[in-house]
């Protein structure tokens, strides 16, 4: 009976499962997150083309009065205009926060929402908040300020 006791405690056989299955809980965790870090950079993407895009749109609202009278030497912006037309590109943007910021040199928009993600849910993590912020000027043509 004490051989069989020795033999038992000294065999190993079973712990490279052990060991095998540990190391494959991490494999799959450290995956999970880099698949998480991979969507969520895609929405942070998305979210700076949007801003993108609002301060471009308000960048075109120009003080025609202005550039009238300067016969066309002087752009500036209508910065009402400009915030109100940054602002209804985003109404569109279901989820976002933002913020809209218009004086006669430039637009600057902030923008932020929440991301989801995927691998995380498991550990409680069901969203990110990201953010991206954007500044547009007024052009014109090529030879432009």
């Amino acid at each position: 009976m004490i051989a069989r006791v020795r033999q038992v405690a000294v065999d190993e056989s079973g712990q490279a499962l052990v060991l095998t299955a540990i190391f494959l809980l991490g494999l799959v965790a450290v995956a999970g997150l880099v698949a998480d870090g991979g969507l969520v950079m895609v929405q942070r993407r998305d979210l700076q083309h949007v801003a993108d895009a609002a301060a471009a749109a308000g960048a075109m609202q120009l003080d025609e009065a202005t550039y009238r009278a300067s016969s066309g030497a002087v752009v500036v912006l209508d910065p009402l205009a400009a915030e109100q037309s940054a602002v209804a590109y985003l109404i569109g943007e279901t989820g976002t926060d933002h913020a809209v910021y218009a004086d006669g040199a430039q637009v600057r928009v902030e923008v932020s929402r929440q991301a989801t993600t995927a691998f995380l849910k498991v550990l409680g993590v069901t969203h990110v908040e990201i953010s991206a912020h954007a500044v547009a000027a007024p052009r014109t043509g090529a030879g432009g300020p």
